[in-house]
């Protein structure tokens, strides 16, 4: 089992391996910005690279299934903790906190978030598995800070954006969500299979 991220540079044709994942890679995304990569495996975890010293900066755990999809959120994006159970100060507070994790675990990279040229990646990451669920992560400390319950089998695909979150899953159904709240919004039905793949614009919404 190839259990690796692999880059490959079109300029120099020069190719590295990530490797730290246990188990299939499903899903990756790039933030060119940040020069990190998210990357979503078999294994329950997803991980975050730094594609400098091609080093895992840190590990999600949280989910009980396979997950297939990892969405970092727009920079714009602020979640809704109000009411949250698990919601503590640093959930709320100032970007400060997060920061200064981030600096710990880039090491040299992030050494001041005034100084350095190089961005932070996205705050917020969104995430789907074969547990059913949806979940929304804070990158910067790693916790899951909300679960969106409502399939009854695992989900495949994911779209968001600031305003929702669009899932579809084995269960055949495409469900929208409250972006900030995690709320349910409604379901859409039609699809004799299951749902694997989403398109999302500001008015339109395409499921495969």
């Amino acid at each position: 089992i190839d259990k690796t991220v692999k880059i490959w540079n079109f300029e120099d044709k020069s190719t590295f391996c990530l490797k730290g994942h246990k188990d299939w890679v499903n899903a990756v995304k790039v933030d060119t910005a940040s020069r990190t990569v998210f990357s979503a495996s078999d294994d329950c975890t997803v991980r975050l690279w730094d594609l400098d010293t091609k080093a895992c900066i840190k590990v999600f755990e949280g989910h009980v299934g396979q997950v297939q999809q990892v969405l970092p959120l727009p920079a714009d994006y602020e979640p809704d903790l109000s009411g949250e159970a698990d919601d503590d100060a640093s959930s709320t507070a100032s970007i400060e906190p997060v920061l200064t994790d981030i600096r710990q675990s880039y090491g040299d990279a992030f050494t001041s978030a005034s100084s350095s040229n190089r961005p932070l990646p996205p705050r917020y990451m969104l995430t789907g598995a074969l547990d059913s669920t949806v979940r929304l992560w804070d990158v910067g400390t790693g916790k899951c800070l909300k679960t969106m319950f409502g399939h009854v089998e695992g989900v495949w695909a994911v779209a968001g954006d600031t305003i929702r979150v669009v899932s579809g899953a084995e269960d055949r159904m495409v469900k929208v969500w409250d972006s900030r709240t995690g709320k349910y919004e409604r379901t859409f039905t039609g699809h004799a299979g299951p749902v694997t793949c989403i398109g999302l614009s500001d008015s339109t919404l395409c499921t495969g």
